[in-house]
């Protein structure tokens, strides 16, 4: 229905005629129509902060976000066709961008949270950490752009964990001197 008709232009009284089922109903399940959208919010983010959580004190922070590239690529690549959709949608909403911003800003929050738990004392703290976290959030949108812009066809997961290699490593790229 919104792909027909548009995001901004669909009711919830016209979904929950084309389901059909109350309003009542509807708002017991879904807080609001941006629900629709975003199914998976908080249940990804949960996963994502159980993930965040388990990092040992000894292990890089990117060894996590490793791990996660490929648990959230394997399940993006399975879902491909929905996501894909998913993201016609948004792309055609400044409101669901909004809401898709948001969304971004809640990880980098939590990133942030998780570097600034691994700093040892005297390191520049929060800001730092909003830094770290912007920089890793930036990598990840980027990268998905580019596999959204693929038509979901390229390896996400090789895509994510090039990325964070170079991420980790400062984005170092090997000099070869031209040819005199």
């Amino acid at each position: 229905m919104f792909a027909e008709r548009g995001y901004a232009a669909t009711t919830i009284d016209e979904i929950c005629a084309a389901v059909p089922t109350s309003k009542r109903t509807f708002f017991r399940y879904f807080a609001d129509k941006e629900a629709l959208v975003f199914p998976n919010r908080r249940g990804r983010l949960a996963r994502f902060q159980e993930l965040l959580a388990a990092v040992r004190p000894d292990q890089s922070p990117f060894d996590v976000f490793r791990t996660v590239t490929s648990l959230f690529a394997a399940e993006y690549t399975e879902n491909r066709e929905q996501l894909l959709a998913q993201q016609r949608l948004i792309a055609q909403s400044p409101e669901l961008l909004a809401r898709e911003r948001e969304i971004d800003s809640d990880w980098e929050r939590e990133i942030a949270a998780s570097f600034v738990r691994r700093m040892p004392p005297g390191e520049s703290g929060p800001w730092l950490a909003d830094v770290l976290a912007g920089a890793v959030m930036g990598t990840v949108r980027a990268t998905m752009r580019h596999w959204y812009a693929d038509d979901g066809q390229a390896d996400l997961e090789s895509l994510g964990l090039e990325a964070i290699d170079y991420l980790e490593r400062g984005f170092v790229f090997s000099r070869q001197e031209p040819d005199a």
